[in-house]
């Protein structure tokens, strides 16, 4: 664990590195995400015991500690237990003068929980563990909305599959779960979403690796219904590894000519791998967007709809990752504007006469949102916006948000875009 906190890159990537037994996977996995969820609240309650910060060299240890207040405060494991195993880990470690100073702290934790806890309730930022910086950001965005998408932020996101419905239909793969008692409730904003009452393990699910379903959140999902594809169309995914929203697409209009672009080589692979597993082609190209759009552009290469689905800050999508609030930093938001408003300058001109763009983000900011397209609009003349309809999420100036909601979708932001 204590090799893991410090190593770069997002959780995700890093635990696929640390496989051993399930058990084990699933314990790491606990405290990984835990950590990192509750981060501010145990950086604070270590920070009240230690008398001054560790050495650099030292950060072991530290990460030692703020595992320990974890499972004090969040796990079920007796206090005792904790506590002996923590001490014990210095030995691992090699560094047996720590033994005494993760002791003094983790008793310390133990006595004064109560009034911890009610020191954690005092700020917003403590209350909620999320960094200051985004608890004043979100505030300023959502002032009626931010303390309940704190508060969703924490929770754990439901696992929630697409049916391909080229196979078979949301009803008759909630009965072949069933049949193994794994229970589903339908989704409230696709007719392709069934929401499970438990994680799995995605090779438990019936017909997967045949591509009768796949990993989605509902609000992702959505893409593909807004965008509205039609056989034998043109079509790039201008962003799109994973490569869910591809798929999608595929499964229902598997007809269309899809280009995928993405400048990731590793997860463009999992895009061919998700093809692959649903049984569709499309054409992946290795790339900048940027480079590509201008190339194509030289060549007068055009699509009839564009999904551009944008880098972001992926604020709307914490509960899954909760690492965002370690690894993001204030100055990436403006970092992310530059580029997502390079990049939409960039593929419009691809777009057909009447064609339709799909402006689409896991953020819940507004500056990457509803204001990147007000600034779009200024700049450009051959623009307008089609008018999403629907009773779901919040109407921006443009577009429409969805807020991180319990037991259902993550954020996600959409407008619909056509070149006049």
């Amino acid at each position: 664990m204590q090799q893991l906190m410090l190593q770069k890159g997002s959780l995700s990537s890093l635990l696929d590195k640390y496989s051993s037994t399930e058990t084990n996977n699933a314990l790491l996995q606990a405290l990984c995400y835990g950590l990192c969820r509750h981060y501010e609240q145990l950086v604070f309650i270590a920070n009240n015991f230690l008398s001054k910060p560790l050495r650099k060299k030292d950060r072991d240890i530290y990460c030692l500690i703020l595992i320990g207040i974890y499972q004090l405060f969040f796990m079920r494991a007796p206090d005792y237990a904790v506590i002996n195993e923590s001490v014990a880990c210095c030995k691992q470690l090699k560094k047996l003068w720590a033994k005494k100073l993760v002791n003094a702290v983790l008793r310390s934790t133990q006595r004064e929980m109560e009034s911890l806890k009610s020191a954690l309730n005092a700020k917003p930022e403590l209350k909620y563990s999320h960094p200051a910086w985004l608890v004043t950001l979100l505030q300023k965005n959502w002032p009626d909305n931010y303390l309940t998408i704190l508060q969703n932020n924490n929770q754990q996101a439901p696992m929630t599959l697409r049916v391909n419905k080229k196979q078979t239909t949301p009803e008759q793969y909630q009965r072949l779960l069933e049949k193994i008692q794994l229970f589903s409730s339908s989704g409230n904003l696709t007719d392709t979403a069934l929401i499970l009452n438990k994680p799995v393990a995605v090779d438990v699910l019936p017909g997967f690796s045949e591509g009768l379903v796949s990993v989605q959140d509902e609000a992702s999902q959505l893409a593909v219904a807004l965008l509205a594809p039609k056989n034998n169309e043109s079509i790039l995914d201008a962003c799109a590894a994973p490569g869910g929203k591809t798929c999608a697409i595929l499964e229902q209009t598997p007809n269309a000519s899809v280009f995928a672009v993405d400048n990731d080589a590793i997860r463009l692979n999992r895009v061919a791998e998700n093809l692959q597993r649903i049984q569709a082609e499309a054409s992946l190209i290795h790339k900048d967007i940027v480079e590509q759009a201008s190339i194509w552009q030289q060549e007068q290469m055009s699509f009839d709809r564009i999904l551009l689905d944008v880098p972001c800050s992926a604020t709307g999508v914490i509960r899954r990752h909760p690492d965002i609030k370690l690894l993001r930093q204030p100055e990436d938001i403006n970092r992310l504007i530059n580029l997502q408003q390079s990049i939409l300058q960039a593929v419009w001109p691809l777009l057909k006469k009447g064609g339709v763009l799909l402006y689409s983000t896991c953020s819940v900011l507004k500056a990457e949102n509803s204001d990147q397209l007000r600034q779009f609009f200024l700049e450009a003349d051959d623009v307008r916006e089609i008018q999403i309809n629907a009773s779901w999420g919040y109407l921006c100036e443009y577009g429409r948000q969805l807020l991180p909601m319990p037991e259902s979708h993550d954020g996600f932001y959409y407008a619909l875009l056509q070149k006049c």
